[in-house]
């Protein structure tokens, strides 16, 4: 089972939810605007990713006997079905 991190607005670690939401928000500004994202209101857009990451993370966690995956499955071994587990790091 693995552990799945949220991040936090106060210290956006570079592996949780909230550093990869910010980082894709500078790919993505950068692309449109052809300049890095201003580091004005840059406080306020983490404390937003960081909700939206734990927010994301915690529904998904207390609803993930209910998410269904699929597996490949060959001629020689009978169909069956798997399930979604992973606990959630606490920042």
């Amino acid at each position: 089972m693995g552990t799945l991190k949220a991040g936090s607005a106060i210290n956006p670690e570079g592996d949780s939810m909230t550093a990869l939401i910010e980082q894709a928000m500078q790919d993505e500004w950068t692309a449109v605007y052809g300049k890095p994202l201003p580091d004005n209101g840059k406080q306020d857009r983490l404390v937003m990713f960081a909700a939206i990451a734990k927010g994301v993370l915690g529904y998904l966690h207390q609803n993930q006997d209910s998410i269904g995956t699929s597996a490949v499955v060959s001629d020689d071994i009978d169909p069956h079905s798997h399930t979604l587990q992973f606990d959630l790091a606490e920042d």
